[in-house]
């Protein structure tokens, strides 16, 4: 041992030795290879955003996904684009424009579904009601018919309020004709032009002869596919612009509805966004202060640039390592720059106070950067090792995410102990502090002197209270809980979170399925039957569903209907429009008409109308001609402009013909089977599965009857346990290999346990504070763990390492260059971490959250348990 201990000291001091000789070399070897690693790094470097392939293909369940994915890829990363609006009508026509104009340019999209633009659902619709809904429409449809055709002559202001006329003449007249619903539908948006908020009619309720229509009814649904490059950090701007350009168009906003885009494609875009806005300012206020900390921590500028220089050198060599070794990085190994910096600029602090330290205290340049080479490298050495195989245990997870940080990290603190012992040295052999400086920086009496001795004067006490905060914490602890929710990792103000999770809130339109493929016909009828049992399970659908049951009877209703809408309705385009002047005439003239008639009568409805339209006409009188004419053509619209879509809503659904397997549209068949014959069944959750309890209870019962369900909730669920898993595998991996290499390189054994009691400390601690804060674990700040690990480690050995070597003469080890290293080193990383609190990215910020309590209670552990537990030992 003393044999190879002075071999190293051998090896060591020749290194030393040809650094301060070539140092001039050294500089320019490393602009070099920091210039090289830039323009390699920038040239080659990539970014994969899609975060199904940070997990191992092998696992059972990513089996199950990719088999999905192959057999329908239709059906993963797209953009859903929900349009609601106050009617149906409103939706289906926006829906209509916006899918039409999207088919004109299709370069950015690899499919463009909407379902209602298809046959089946257009032509067949009827066929999709049950029978008594059929026969009500058939029988509303018979009343309204002779009034519908009237207005169909002249859709118009003129040939609507003429079809109001004729009804209520022919009620008068003892005909049974129900016109409430036509006149308060008119009348409520005849009042909503009056407060200046146009609603359109919906004719479609009219013809349902329905009073209103649920939220349900008033989505409609475009799903795009659009075509994404990985290699970009935002893929689907282009398809995500060209969508938002469309819904803004003139004959979009006219119609009232509102477009809104969520979908995979959309929450990852929007999420990127969100992690990236205000880094800027972020990245500025943390660069500052952990300047401004290491200028005080450091007492010299010139240490703080050469910390700095010595940061970035590191930090550009490591992502060129990431660059050839990988090729890509995830949204998981991105993380290794935060590590790096955590880490690395650590090791310079420690490397640059020593270095001070002996320089104050008298030494010459070279015998200072000789001196702290020596005495430093050992515990350098020591924290290179132990941190870089904590991160290469992460290698063997099948999280391959956290495999590629693992790999990188550890390779980068490797490279952080070469650019500290020889660029460094370099550096201050080049540009060495001068007699001046030292002069300046004259060492000051500790004025605090009281706080450094706390933890030696109160050993007993601290210990006893560690204990008891550790016993408490890890009460809190065992509450820790891991939220697989993806969607509370992004910022809630975003559109996209915002309209999926309203989309969650109903089983008809939650986005959120199982999903099973089923091999054949037979699998899947047996299937959905015992699937449809589930108490979780609110609905099964799968191909057969769009063949509707008894079509023959239902075909026999709707040849009635065309007997009695012989050729549907022809003429289905508004009249030219008339002059202001002729739509005023024919409100006064129907006002005339009918405005004795309901207050004598006292019916309801049509004095509700009648009170409406005078009001009206009254705020006709006090505005200009031209404002007169926009109210009057803002009225029109508001009263006729649903109609004609309706109307040839209509007269294609007059066109049913019986449906079956063998003539569904391709586009829809090719969603519900594959091209060897298998069919998807997709099983709509009863509860809102934003909610984790349900999410997983979702899941597991499904699991229960049938291994082979995958879909969002499940793969939410299975890649949460997964990544839980791979990081316990690989924590307990570095656990055991950091303290067996501890053993095996430091000198004192019983300092490994000393490293490890308060490693575990700051660990519990954390996680109790966290349980109290309501700060889960997730896929963003879990990667806090391997950083807390390495920082943990690295105190604990520089602590330990100097309290061994170099204890100065008054005993206190908080009094020395290594524990003010260590408090630099934690505060310039709160600091630079600390700003991530602040994103609108909830998962970034609760990573900051994280990390700053982490780093916190690790620089405690370090600081106050550790030197009472030496002095305890001492005793």
């Amino acid at each position: 041992m003393i044999l190879s201990k002075n071999i190293a000291l051998s090896i060591l001091n020749q290194y030393i030795t040809l650094v301060e000789k070539y140092r001039l070399v050294i500089l320019v070897l490393f602009i070099l290879l920091s210039s090289a690693a830039i323009v390699y790094t920038i040239n080659n470097l990539g970014m994969s955003t899609d975060t199904k392939n940070m997990l191992s293909p092998e696992l059972s369940w990513r089996k199950l996904d990719l088999e999905y994915e192959k057999n329908f890829p239709q059906n993963i990363d797209d953009i859903l684009v929900v349009i609601n609006a106050d009617t149906p009508d409103q939706s289906a026509d926006s829906a209509n424009i916006i899918f039409s104009e999207l088919k004109k340019d299709s370069s950015l999209f690899k499919t463009i579904y909407y379902p209602n633009s298809l046959s089946i659902f257009r032509e067949n619709a009827l066929l999709f009601l049950s029978e008594e809904e059929l026969f009500e429409l058939s029988d509303n449809l018979a009343k309204i018919q002779p009034f519908l055709t009237r207005l169909t002559d002249d859709m118009s202001l003129r040939g609507l309020f003429n079809m109001l006329s004729d009804a209520l003449d022919a009620i008068d007249n003892g005909e049974d004709i129900n016109i409430e619903p036509v006149i308060t539908e008119i009348s409520n948006s005849i009042q909503a032009n009056i407060d200046e908020n146009p609603t359109r009619v919906s004719w479609q309720n009219l013809i349902d002869n329905k009073s209103g229509s649920s939220e349900k009814q008033n989505h409609e649904f475009i799903i795009l596919q659009p075509t994404l490059d990985y290699s970009d950090m935002l893929p689907a701007t282009e398809a995500i612009n060209k969508v938002r350009e469309v819904s803004l168009l003139p004959s979009v906003v006219e119609t009232g509805a509102s477009v809104r885009l969520t979908g995979a494609a959309v929450l990852a875009h929007e999420e990127l966004l969100s992690v990236s806005r205000g880094m800027g300012a972020a990245l500025l206020l943390s660069i500052s202060m952990v300047t401004f900390i290491m200028i005080i921590g450091l007492n010299s500028i010139r240490l703080v640039v050469f910390t700095l220089l010595s940061l970035a050198t590191g930090l550009l060599l490591t992502a060129a390592f990431a660059t050839l070794a990988i090729g890509e990085l995830n949204l998981i190994s991105v993380a290794f720059a935060v590590l790096y910096i955590g880490l690395g600029i650590d090791f310079a602090i420690h490397y640059c106070l020593r270095y001070r330290e002996f320089f104050l205290l008298g030494s010459t340049n070279i015998v200072a950067i000789g001196e702290t080479s020596r005495n430093l490298g050992q515990s350098l050495f020591i924290c290179t090792l132990t941190t870089a195989i904590g991160f290469f245990a992460f290698i063997p997870t099948d999280y391959r995410g956290v495999a590629e940080l693992g790999l990188i990290s550890g390779v980068g603190m490797l490279i952080s102990l070469f650019v500290t012992m020889t660029l460094l040295p370099a550096l201050l052999s080049t540009f060495p502090m001068t007699s001046t400086i030292r002069n300046n920086i004259l060492i000051k009496p500790a004025r605090i002197s009281w706080l450094t001795s706390v933890p030696i004067n109160h050993a007993g006490k601290l210990t006893l209270v560690a204990i008891v905060i550790t016993i408490v914490s890890l009460g809190l602890a065992r509450s820790v809980q891991f939220d697989t929710n993806i969607l509370n990792l992004q910022d809630p103000e975003n559109e996209s979170v915002q309209t999926y999770t309203s989309l969650l809130e109903s089983s008809d339109t939650s986005p959120w399925t199982g999903v099973i493929i089923a091999k054949d016909r037979d699998d899947a009828i047996k299937t959905k039957n015992n699937i449809e049992l589930q108490s979780v399970v609110d609905n099964v659908v799968w191909l057969e569903d769009f063949v509707p049951e008894n079509q023959d009877d239902k075909l026999a209703i709707i040849d009635e209907l065309n007997l009695l809408l012989p050729g549907g309705f022809p003429d289905t385009t508004l009249s030219s429009s008339l002059s202001p002047n002729e739509q005023y005439q024919v409100l006064t003239s129907f006002l005339n008409k009918y405005v004795s008639t309901a207050v004598v009568t006292q019916n309801r409805y049509l004095l509700d109308f009648t009170i409406a339209l005078q009001v009206f006409v009254d705020k006709l009188s006090s505005m200009s001609m031209e404002q007169q004419a926009n109210a009057l053509n803002n009225l029109s619209k508001s009263l006729l402009a649903s109609l004609p879509g309706r109307l040839n809503l209509l007269n294609a659904s007059l066109q049913a013909d019986f449906i079956t397997e063998e003539n569904i549209p391709l586009d829809l068949k090719e969603r519900w089977q594959s091209a060897d014959g298998h069919y998807l069944l997709s099983i709509y959750p009863k509860e809102n599965l934003n909610d984790n309890y349900e999410m997983r209870r979702f899941a597991e019962e499904l699991y229960r009857v049938d291994p082979r369900i995958i879909g969002a909730p499940v793969v939410n669920i299975e890649a949460g346990d997964a990544v839980i898993s791979a990081f316990i595998e690989a924590l307990t991996y570095a656990i055991i290999a950091i303290a067996l290499f501890l053993l095996v390189l430091l000198p004192h054994k019983f300092d490994v346990l000393l490293i490890l009691s308060t490693l575990i400390f700051a660990v519990i601690v954390t996680a109790g504070i966290s349980t109290l804060l309501n700060i889960p674990l997730n896929f963003a700040n879990i990667i806090a763990l391997p950083l807390l690990l390495g920082m943990g480690v690295d105190s604990g050995i520089h602590i330990l390492h100097r309290y061994r070597t170099a204890l100065p003469e008054h005993n206190n080890i908080l009094a020395t260059s290594s524990a003010r290293a260590v408090i630099v080193s934690a505060l310039t990383t709160m600091c630079s971490i600390g700003t991530l609190t602040f994103s609108p990215h909830a998962g970034t910020a609760s990573m900051g959250n994280l990390l700053s309590i982490g780093i916190a209670m690790t620089l405690v552990a370090t600081l106050f348990v550790l030197p009472g537990l030496l002095k305890q030992k001492s005793q």
